[in-house]
């Protein structure tokens, strides 16, 4: 009777522990799931007061560059992980529109300049940045014939004559799809990945299916638990108090 008492205890005071981790893993993975649909890589946020940021805040070289470009009129724009800068003197000075913005590729034309980043593509115009379309893009090139070939994730190759209009490039997504198709080879690692994802057994455009079904339950079993524990809690102090 004992052991069985032991046993239970060790088991309510580690689920409830164990509560609060298990809810973040549930319900950051439903958001994982829908970030594109909820737009969340789009919010920022102010969350250096977590311990995990202050202590990589602390390190020193964190800041890195990505990419350069020296411009026709002799400017110097240095891309980095956390924003775009000019550099003149020596000194980097920030491009406030860019800031925090993670700068992957940089490119000009002679309708503007062209920066590739992780939140889409953004042009500058008569000293002004904008974004002039979303997405995950990796790199830009300027061509010999005045145009801009940005790589974006899920879309390919973009380019535009303007900066304004980003169509896919005609030539290289045709050449792409006339080659074969080569299934990638499934390792180990993969297939524990796909399991653990739902990709295996839903595939990609229905993982997020069984991340919903698991985080739920995940959260459903952990608020539960909490409240069965807090009600246990209420019982004995009834029972003490009458």
């Amino acid at each position: 009777m004992k052991l069985n008492v032991t046993s239970r205890s060790w088991h309510t005071w580690s689920s409830l522990i164990l509560s609060l981790p298990i809810l973040i893993v549930a319900l950051s993975a439903i958001f994982i799931a829908h970030r594109k649909a909820l737009g969340t890589d789009e919010v920022n946020v102010a969350a250096n007061w977590l311990p995990g940021y202050q202590a990589a805040s602390a390190k020193t070289g964190r800041n890195e560059a990505r990419s350069k470009l020296v411009t026709a009129a002799g400017d110097t724009y240095v891309g980095t992980l956390n924003g775009l800068y000019r550099l003149s003197d020596g000194q980097l000075a920030a491009v406030e529109e860019l800031a925090g913005t993670q700068i992957r590729g940089l490119a000009e034309a002679p309708w503007g300049r062209v920066a590739a980043a992780k939140g889409g593509i953004w042009l500058e115009q008569d000293g002004k940045w904008q974004r002039v379309q979303k997405g995950d893009a990796w790199s830009a090139a300027s061509q010999p014939d005045g145009t801009v070939i940005v790589a974006i994730r899920d879309k390919g190759l973009l380019v535009s004559r303007d900066g304004q209009r980003w169509q896919p490039e005609a030539q290289v997504a045709a050449a792409i799809a006339a080659l074969p198709v080569d299934a990638e080879p499934l390792t180990l690692g993969r297939l524990i990945m796909d399991l653990h994802t739902g990709k295996a057994l839903l595939g990609k455009d229905g993982e997020w299916i069984w991340i919903d079904l698991v985080g739920l339950t995940m959260s459903l079993l952990a608020l539960t638990g909490v409240y069965m524990w807090w009600r246990g809690q209420r019982r004995k102090a009834a029972l003490r108090a009458g």
